[in-house]
C-alpha cells in the first residue's frame, strides 16, 4: 500500500479518536487507490437500541450499509475494484478481533473475497501500529498479512 494511503488512513483515525474510523479502499482502472471515509454508526445504533447494540463507537465500528454500496457500486462500475477495509482500535493493539472476523464473514464464507482487512492502533491520541489481514483459504481464517 502507498504511503499516502497510509498518511490518510492515519489521519482519518487521529481525527476520530477517541471513537473508531472505519473506511473503505478503492482501486480505479488504472490502479490509483482511493480512501474513502465511511461514517462509523455505532453510536446510532446504540442509541436506538442499546440491547441488541451495547458496544458505542469507542469499541466498535458498523458502517452504513448504502454508504458501503454506493462506494463499492460506483467503484466497480467506472472499471474499480474494492482492495480493503479499514478501522481504528482505541487505546490498545492492533488485532483482528472475534468480532472484526465476524463482520468479514458471510455464512462462514469471507463477505468480500479477495478483500483485505486493516487495523490502525490510535493510543492516546497517537498512532500506534497498522496490521493487515487477509483470508487464508487452506486455514480458513484470517491471517496477518506483511504490510
Amino acid at each position: 500500500m502507498k504511503d499516502e494511503i497510509w498518511r490518510l488512513v492515519n489521519k482519518h483515525a487521529k481525527e476520530d479518536y477517541p471513537l473508531e474510523c472505519c473506511g473503505i479502499i478503492t482501486e480505479d482502472g488504472d490502479g490509483h487507490l482511493e480512501v474513502h471515509q465511511c461514517e462509523n454508526i455505532q453510536d446510532k445504533l446504540h442509541a436506538m437500541d442499546p440491547a441488541s447494540h451495547p458496544r458505542t463507537a469507542e469499541t466498535a465500528y458498523r458502517m452504513d450499509d448504502m454508504q458501503v454500496h454506493k462506494i463499492v457500486t460506483g467503484t466497480e462500475d467506472s472499471g474499480g475494484k474494492l482492495r480493503g477495509f479499514y478501522h481504528s482500535h482505541i487505546d490498545c493493539d492492533a488485532y483482528f478481533s472475534e468480532e472484526d472476523k465476524r463482520a468479514a464473514l458471510f455464512m462462514d464464507e469471507p463477505a468480500y473475497p479477495g478483500v483485505d482487512y486493516y487495523i490502525v492502533s490510535v493510543i492516546e491520541g497517537k498512532v500506534g501500529n497498522t496490521a493487515g489481514f487477509q483470508w487464508d483459504e487452506a486455514e480458513r481464517e484470517f491471517v496477518e498479512m506483511t504490510l
